[in-house]
């Protein structure tokens, strides 16, 4: 094959690479590495930052302690499911108080008070360095084809 023959193909097959990378890359490892958040109880960026505890209550007294985040699972489920749109995976919060856990806040819950910030979603360095070193894999094995 010669070089401009690589350098065409190489070409038609961008838009498909791309796409590939977007849905068995990004996506993906975005989906893990929420999920491990939640099973780790915090949020890793350049270090961890664990969730601040709950705080007990009359009804929690005599029972063992759930999970935070997680009464029901929806939000967990919602949190780790990213969406494919154009040339972007989204992580939106379809449930009204998704935002308010993963930011801290105002959570409507009586005067005073503010939902401590626990966040499972975001921006994370470590997630950037999984998403690089899984995508020169991935390109690594195809330009060896």
């Amino acid at each position: 094959m010669t070089p401009s023959q690589f350098f065409r193909n190489l070409q038609r097959s961008l838009p498909r690479l791309e796409q590939e990378i977007l849905h068995t890359v990004i996506q993906v490892e975005a989906e893990k590495f929420h999920a491990e958040n939640f099973r780790k109880k915090g949020f890793t960026d350049t270090g961890f930052t664990p969730w601040t505890p709950r705080k007990p209550t009359k009804k929690d007294a005599g029972k063992g302690k759930r999970a935070l985040l997680v009464k029901s699972g929806a939000m967990r489920r919602h949190a780790t499911k990213g969406s494919v749109r154009g040339k972007q995976v989204d992580f939106n919060f379809p449930l009204a108080y998704m935002k308010v856990h993963n930011e801290g806040g105002k959570a409507g819950r009586g005067k005073g008070f503010t939902m401590p910030k626990r966040q499972y979603v975001g921006k994370s360095a470590l997630l950037e360095a999984r998403i690089k070193n899984k995508i020169q894999s991935l390109l690594n094995k195809k330009f060896k084809q």
